[in-house]
């Protein structure tokens, strides 16, 4: 009777500690689960900034695309046919992960390119890019984020957002970036810059800029000649092969600043 009551005791025991034991693993397992959620939610939080500072100029505020410039990737076609399309066999998020990391050689449209440019330039540090491997991880997160919206899954409403001002840069910082990101090794200015000039000659281009697309203003063919360097082609000069690169949306913004202010 004694050992039976002995054994039964130590089932009993055994029992709870299973329970604890459960308990405690589920307890964890929730825990991981958490941390896991409360971490990508941060590496979307950053991916957005990146994608702030980056990529809108081309892809759009909201990832809509920008013209014939950048592809959407807040669509569906995105998120269900890119993959095919690019004959990809992997994962959407190594697709995305890989294109921003070493660039697009080859268009998926009808982009403004030509002999010598590419799609895309490569964003990854290994590629000459500046973007770490923590940084490109985040961006990708940001982009798959889309994939609920995207499909029709979830529908947001719509923010009001104020349109953004026709240039918010600084002339002065805008004339930084002229010399230190390789405008000035091709274009003249005469007050700063005077060279034996290979591309056009920019010292009064504030006063002609407005008259080269009829479509565009002056700041929209400004803008236009960086990101799409081809798109008009001043008389008397080739195809541009070198210009356009990696330039963030607010030194796009002092650029055009400075450049305005060339009349």
């Amino acid at each position: 009777m004694k050992r039976s009551i002995q054994l039964e005791i130590l089932v009993s025991i055994l029992a709870v500690f299973s329970v604890v034991g459960l308990l405690t693993f589920q307890n964890q397992t929730a825990r991981m689960e958490q941390w896991e959620t409360f971490q990508l939610a941060q590496s979307i939080q950053h991916g957005a900034a990146l994608y702030e500072a980056n990529c809108k100029s081309c892809h759009g505020i909201n990832g809509e695309g920008v013209g014939d410039l950048g592809p959407a990737l807040n669509d569906e076609f995105f998120f269900t046919e890119r993959m095919n399309e690019v004959y990809w066999t992997g994962t959407l998020e190594e697709y995305i992960q890989n294109s921003i990391s070493a660039g697009r050689v080859v268009p998926t449209r009808a982009y403004y390119t030509s002999d010598g440019q590419v799609a895309m330039v490569a964003w990854s540090q290994d590629f000459g890019g500046p973007l770490r491997p923590d940084e490109l991880r985040d961006l990708t997160a940001f982009v798959l984020n889309w994939e609920a919206t995207a499909l029709g899954e979830v529908k947001l409403t719509p923010l009001q957002i104020t349109p953004e001002a026709s240039t918010s840069g600084d002339p002065a910082q805008g004339q930084q970036v002229f010399m230190e990101n390789g405008c000035a090794s091709c274009h003249s200015i005469e007050s700063i810059n005077p060279i034996q000039a290979t591309a056009p000659d920019l010292t009064h281009v504030a006063s002609v800029a407005a008259s080269r697309q009829p479509s565009l203003s002056a700041e929209g063919y400004l803008r236009e000649s960086f990101l799409i360097p081809n798109a008009y082609i001043v008389e008397g000069y080739a195809e541009n092969s070198g210009c356009g690169g990696l330039l963030s949306y607010d030194q796009l913004n002092h650029l055009t600043a400075f450049l305005l202010t060339l009349e």
